[in-house]
């Protein structure tokens, strides 16, 4: 239910006077007057003026829009004028470089497996520009780092995370990112290259637009550590980034061949 900032008897501030001053909102139980902000505001007048935000509790309209961080700046905490008596604050902003509890667990057992698995074999093995051995490939499938190192998504339903600290719905961004950190921890560009970049640059474009039944069968054999994959372009200006690639297949206007062009 909806909450009139002009119905509350805020800190310090007269119930009459509040009557008068539509422009106050309320924010996660703090009162802001936006009398002077309006016409600055970076979103435009007209959005304060929406009737679930003039005068209103606009803890959800803001947070759908802002991080909490915004509120924290000298420009916007000067707008506070009070805090709605009864009520307390329910969202609170997170400690800088702080991470959940389960994001934390995630981190401590990659890091185990990076420090015990990866590191050790990545010194051995970076100098000589050998591939890493099967333990090292049958650790990553067993694990599903792969299958994580794509992102969160549907591919990775079914499968167990890190020995179960993760589960499929539960993978966000925050977990890749994390993945990302933890594994340049080896200090070996070449060996994660080897054990990770090609399955990285190669494997999304299958995923998203191979057909089903070969998707299926392609990811399946990769993800669970029985085969390796790449990208090959040849052209010079391309190297890694198909977008720069200069050859390009037309149907004809029949559907029967291709006239192949470019580079």
């Amino acid at each position: 239910m909806q909450k009139q900032a002009i119905w509350y008897v805020v800190m310090n501030i007269p119930l009459e006077y509040g009557l008068k001053h539509p422009q106050w909102i309320i924010i996660d139980s703090k009162v802001y007057d936006l009398s002077k902000f309006g016409v600055v505001h970076p979103g435009g007048l007209s959005v304060l003026l929406e009737s679930d935000v003039a005068g209103r509790d606009a803890t959800e309209v803001f947070f759908g829009l802002h991080r909490y961080e915004v509120l924290q700046r000298p420009q916007y905490a000067r707008l506070l004028i009070g805090t709605v008596i009864g009520e307390k604050r329910v969202i609170s902003p997170r400690e800088i470089g702080a991470l959940s509890e389960h994001h934390r667990a995630f981190q401590q057992v990659l890091r185990t497996f990076v420090d015990e698995i990866l590191f050790p074999d990545a010194q051995a093995l970076q100098e000589n520009g050998k591939k890493p051995g099967k333990v090292v490939f049958d650790a990553l499938a067993t694990l599903n780092v792969h299958a994580m190192l794509l992102g969160p998504g549907e591919h990775l339903k079914g499968r167990k995370l890190m020995n179960g600290t993760v589960n499929s719905e539960e993978f966000d961004c925050f977990h890749e990112l994390i993945m990302s950190q933890e594994i340049s921890r080896i200090h070996a560009r070449g060996y994660h290259d080897g054990v990770a970049g090609g399955n990285a640059i190669s494997l999304p474009a299958i995923k998203n637009f191979a057909k089903p039944a070969l998707r299926e069968k392609i990811l399946g054999e990769v993800l669970d550590g029985k085969k390796l994959v790449c990208l090959a372009i040849s052209e010079a200006f391309a190297g890694s980034d198909v977008s720069g690639t200069r050859t390009f297949a037309k149907k004809s206007a029949d559907g029967l061949h291709y006239t192949v062009t470019g580079g």
